[in-house]
């Protein structure tokens, strides 16, 4: 028994292995110009799509997703929590454009409460209806992680050679947080 579930963790580990390479491959042919922010990689995606993407902060609650992406007629509309740090605020955005760049169709399900939220005055059942929601599939939502993941190194990666080096502690810091967080990378000790 213990040999299957080690076996289906490996197969799983591998997936995510063959996920992260083609959401970097993605990323990569979307020529996103390095460095960049948030707001750049928005008017990037905005520019190459040729759509409007607009970020409207919102107090969405703790009951509620942190972030929604609206795919209006002429344009895109990411919501996403005020109330939160401005990482996660960035972590929430990026996995909102994730879905843009990934290609995915179906937007996230927009709940009465959350549409009564955002457009007051209209009927929430209205707003639901006219948004036409539908649930993404699981592939779709883990697909988004990883590019959001691939967005977010990406952005936050040392600078190119020639500029300043961090000192020995930062290093040994920023060498166990990679470890931490790449897959696999084992214990950051």
């Amino acid at each position: 028994m213990k040999s299957v579930a080690r076996s289906g963790k490996s197969a799983d580990a591998r997936a995510i292995r063959q996920l992260l390479r083609a959401c970097e491959t993605r990323f990569t042919d979307w020529e996103v110009p390095t460095p960049f922010t948030i707001t750049r990689l928005v008017e990037h995606l905005s520019d190459r799509r040729n759509r409007l993407i607009h970020l409207i902060p919102t107090e969405l609650g703790a009951d509620r997703p942190s972030g929604i992406w609206l795919a209006l007629p002429a344009l895109d509309v990411v919501i996403y929590e005020s109330r939160t740090s401005r990482t996660h605020q960035e972590h929430i955005i990026a996995h909102e454009l994730a879905h843009m760049l990934c290609e995915h169709t179906q937007e996230a399900p927009l709940d009465r409460d959350t549409a009564g939220r955002l457009f007051p005055g209209l009927d929430p059942r209205l707003v639901q209806q006219m948004m036409g929601r539908t649930k993404y599939p699981d592939g779709d939502e883990l697909e988004a992680e990883v590019m959001a993941s691939v967005i977010l190194c990406r952005m936050n990666s040392r600078p190119p050679s020639g500029t300043s080096v961090p000192d020995s502690d930062s290093r040994g810091i920023l060498h166990r947080l990679e470890r931490s967080f790449s897959i696999g990378g084992g214990s950051a000790v």
